[in-house]
């Protein structure tokens, strides 16, 4: 068991510090943050968003990882929107730091009046910060190359595309392109692999109150390397309320193979202008059985527009 412990911390540790992952993703883009994935989503209804995540993995380990993200965006003027997020990742001895700002910009394809049907891009820098407490690290080699640096400080760009036409949506978003530290391995770090993350759906109403929302998401990076989620979502609406529950079924794959890594049930509800979510992901890889399975918790506020009274311009 020991051995098996051990063998994790390594594997995690080495891997976070010689590639630097930013924001890690889970289901957050099934419960009201895909703008965190996506820039040009930004923006993406009237109202100015406030969304908070909470993410616990690996939950029989006493300092096992866990990341909580805040972001805010709206539509800020005419047909433009901006966007503020906040991350911090907690992975034992190592501590990350990131915040992100962009912009979008948005064309409507039809005049609904309502933002059904509608294409966008956006872009957004991220600065991220890593920081490693030595202190907590009893390194069989103190002298260890890898252990000579405490912090590190990067930047990276995406860029994303979306579109919604009635009932259908999809989007691409490049993620994690590196500003600085750009080339391979430079002073012993490595960029985060640029990501490449396509997503589509489409909700299938039966009656006014109640549509299924089948939907896939890819995410490949430049390690050849890929997740693919497979989700659907049931939802009842109300005038001014609405639940959803449904599951998101994953798998990964790299050149060595491929495995099913998790199942999540996800329920999220809005209340008025409230809204929050919950998804617990039930493990099917053999580390799992060991470390645990992992949740996240999601809430949030639809804020009627401050920023921009006017309104979007059609």
């Amino acid at each position: 068991m020991r051995k098996i412990y051990a063998l994790f911390f390594v594997v995690v540790f080495l891997g976070s510090y010689k590639s630097q992952e930013t924001l890690p993703y889970y289901q957050q883009y099934l419960l009201e943050g895909d703008f965190l994935s996506n820039p040009a989503l930004y923006g993406k209804t009237d109202d100015v968003v406030l969304n908070l995540n909470y993410q616990k993995q690996f939950s029989n380990f006493d300092q096992s990882p866990n990341v909580q993200s805040i972001g805010m965006h709206a539509n800020v003027f005419d047909r433009v929107g901006a966007g503020l997020t906040f991350f911090r990742d907690q992975n034992g001895p190592i501590s990350s730091n990131g915040v992100g700002a962009g912009a979008s910009y948005f064309i409507p394809i039809d005049d609904d009046g309502e933002r059904k049907s509608q294409f966008s891009f956006g872009t957004n820098v991220n600065f991220y910060n890593m920081n490693i407490d030595l202190g907590m690290l009893n390194p069989q080699n103190p002298g260890d190359p890898l252990l000579s640096s405490e912090s590190l400080f990067l930047v990276y760009a995406n860029l994303g595309l979306a579109v919604t036409y009635r009932n259908f949506f999809a989007g691409v978003s490049v993620n994690d392109i590196a500003i600085t530290n750009d080339i391979p391995i430079a002073n012993g770090i490595e960029p985060e692999p640029t990501k490449f993350i396509l997503n589509t759906g489409y909700d299938f109403y039966l009656n006014e109150q109640f549509y299924v929302s089948p939907s896939v998401l890819m995410n490949f990076n430049t390690n050849s390397s890929k997740l693919i989620d497979l989700n659907v979502m049931a939802t009842v609406l109300g005038d001014e309320n609405s639940f959803s529950a449904g599951a998101s079924f994953r798998t990964a794959s790299n050149k060595f193979g491929n495995q099913s890594v998790g199942i999540s049930p996800i329920i999220k509800a809005k209340v008025s202008n409230f809204f929050f979510g919950a998804s617990y992901n039930f493990g099917l890889s053999d580390i799992q059985q060991y470390a645990g399975s992992s949740f996240m918790l999601s809430i949030g506020y639809n804020f009627e527009n401050f920023i921009n009274t006017r309104g979007y311009r059609y």
